[in-house]
């Protein structure tokens, strides 16, 4: 049987299927933690990525990139295939002895309406992103640069801070980190945000009328445990 032509470690894909710009746009001003919180706390990337420069929020759809480790031969390719409210997501294997972008690499990508950069590893010139809009969540900055090693994938399913990436899934980060919402789970999830927003502006009106303590389930269930199985409570 012919499978057709395969190259693994060589791969790249121009094309994806895309998530409707306009559901994108639901979580434009989601909290991350709230994501978490309704997708079981599974769906967040590790603590390790997080915002690089001025910029701290972050809104697009996947394209993905896997790279060799201190390498960013392939991620320049991607650059040239993204398109407006992409967010360019690396496998760059964790490293932390090399960047694998810096402001030129910034710099093409706001050209090309680039959303965002996140990188599961280093990048550098960070004055730059201190002084620019531009979102990049990684997990630090170091001044040695990358090779060219011709390998690597475009938009293949990637790891990315310890989440599985497919392309064309939602990435929403804040100050707090990124997480993922899944493509096919995108309106399921924004249906449980409205769900889990009512009620943390519930539970802040208690908060703000005095009333958490004699009212707040949280608080209950603690003292109703605490009473269970005989905590011992010194005044």
């Amino acid at each position: 049987m012919n499978m057709g032509i395969s190259n693994p470690g060589m791969r790249i894909n121009k094309s994806f299927l895309r998530t409707d710009p306009e559901v994108v746009e639901l979580f434009r001003d989601a909290p991350t933690a709230n994501i978490a919180d309704v997708t079981g706390r599974l769906f967040a990337m590790d603590a390790r990525i997080s915002p690089m420069g001025k910029a701290k929020k972050l809104l697009g759809q996947a394209l993905t990139v896997r790279s060799s480790i201190a390498d960013n031969f392939i991620f320049h390719k991607a650059l040239s295939l993204a398109q407006p409210g992409d967010v360019i997501v690396v496998n760059a294997c964790g490293d932390t002895n090399h960047s694998i972008c810096g402001d030129v690499m910034f710099r093409f990508a706001i050209s090309r309406g680039v959303a965002g950069i996140v990188v599961d590893g280093c990048i550098r010139d960070l004055d730059f992103l201190l002084e620019s809009d531009f979102p990049v969540f990684a997990i630090g900055a170091t001044p040695r640069g990358p090779y060219k090693n011709p390998v690597g994938e475009v938009n293949t399913d990637i790891a990315c801070g310890g989440q599985v990436i497919h392309p064309g899934d939602i990435i929403v980060g804040d100050v707090d980190g990124v997480v993922v919402v899944p493509q096919q789970d995108a309106l399921v999830i924004h249906q449980k945000l409205a769900e889990v927003q009512a009620k943390e502006e519930k539970m802040g009106r208690m908060i703000d009328e005095g009333r958490w303590e004699e009212e707040s389930p949280i608080l209950t269930m603690v003292n109703q445990e605490i009473q269970r199985l005989g905590f011992e409570v010194n005044e």
